[in-house]
């Protein structure tokens, strides 16, 4: 029969030990984070991190939210329903310092990918012709990424929006009502743009050709980065994207795998040959830590690269009424966290 001495030092023991449990499980406690995104091939490091457990990995708890473009995510913005979102460059530009949203990083230069796509014969046409463009209907996702590429198109051959009919129109709605014989030209981003190459349709125009700059940004809700409590967690939250993209471009083929799972969530379900050209451009435009802070990072001019897009942005955005004058968004830029993932935070 066991002794009370001993008795009672098993006892202390196992009070120790459960105490020792409970500080490691604490130490360990996930911090929540209310990410958003949007369906695009740019949002899919947020779904990588979740699903190879990176978020985890870095302390992050998180059930993302996703939605076909970036409208209502910066209407939510107000209501401080996010956290931390992924955003296309003009919704960033246009909603960023009047709800002072601040661009933590930079995932991609999305202008590679806004493109102009119509049937081949039209686009012949219009590029033996481009007065013919006049009274086409387009159809547009409202100041957008795509809309502003859609004016710089018109302009590259003299011709103003008022020239021709614009559909304000989601981008699945775009690619269901093109594909049913509507519309002279779509305007629309990947995977809509891959779609509709993969019918036949071809580019008539892309931003790359008007040199417009479309940065696709990682950003925090104000209330979120005001919280100097909250600085380590944006770090985490952005380590484990940042490892998503390393993941995903160290090999192809588990990428691609990956991507399928991706689609088959955002419930497009697309042929792995349109697929493939989703992960193409995972490959060949995703930006590492190295990148992001070159273009977060003022230059030798004393201006940030991402501050001169967001101008050029801001300017679309007077253009059409909606802005008065060119913000500082030097002010809602901060590559801080990046530096300190650099400098091994």
């Amino acid at each position: 029969m066991m002794n009370k001495p001993i008795k009672r030092a098993l006892f202390a023991a196992a009070v120790i030990s459960v105490g020792i449990f409970s500080t490691v499980n604490s130490a360990k406690a996930l911090e929540k984070v209310r990410t958003d995104s949007i369906t695009a091939y740019t949002g899919f490091t947020i779904y990588a991190a979740k699903e190879l457990g990176l978020f985890k990995k870095y302390g992050i708890d998180t059930d993302p939210k996703w939605y076909p473009s970036g409208a209502p995510i910066i209407q939510a913005a107000a209501a401080n329903a996010w956290d931390i979102t992924f955003l296309g460059a003009p919704p960033a530009a246009l909603g960023g310092p009047k709800l002072g949203l601040v661009t933590v990083g930079m995932i991609v230069e999305d202008a590679g990918t806004q493109e102009l796509i119509g049937r081949p014969d039209f686009v012949a046409k219009i590029k033996k012709n481009p007065q013919a463009l006049r009274g086409a209907k387009i159809f547009v996702t409202s100041l957008s990424v795509g809309d502003y590429m859609t004016e710089a198109c018109l302009r590259k051959v003299g011709l103003t929006q008022s020239d021709v009919k614009i559909i304000p129109s989601e981008q699945q709605a775009t690619l269901s009502a093109f594909i049913a014989g509507y519309g002279d030209l779509a305007q629309v981003w990947s995977p809509q743009s891959t779609a509709l190459k993969d019918r036949g349709d071809v580019v008539y125009c892309n931003a790359t050709e008007t040199n417009l700059s479309m940065p696709a940004v990682w950003i925090v809700n104000s209330k979120f980065a005001a919280n100097p409590k909250n600085r380590k967690t944006i770090i985490n939250w952005l380590k484990a994207n940042l490892a998503a993209v390393n993941w995903l471009l160290a090999d192809r083929k588990r990428a691609f795998n990956l991507y399928k799972k991706y689609d088959k969530y955002r419930g497009f379900n697309f042929s792995d040959k349109l697929l493939h050209d989703e992960v193409n451009l995972v490959m060949s435009t995703y930006m590492g830590l190295t990148d992001q802070l070159k273009m977060l990072s003022k230059g030798p001019d004393g201006i940030a690269p991402i501050v001169k897009s967001f101008d050029g942005i801001a300017k679309f955005y007077i253009r059409r009424g909606r802005m008065k004058k060119v913000p500082d968004y030097s002010k809602v830029i901060d590559a801080s966290y990046l530096q300190a993932i650099a400098s091994g935070e």
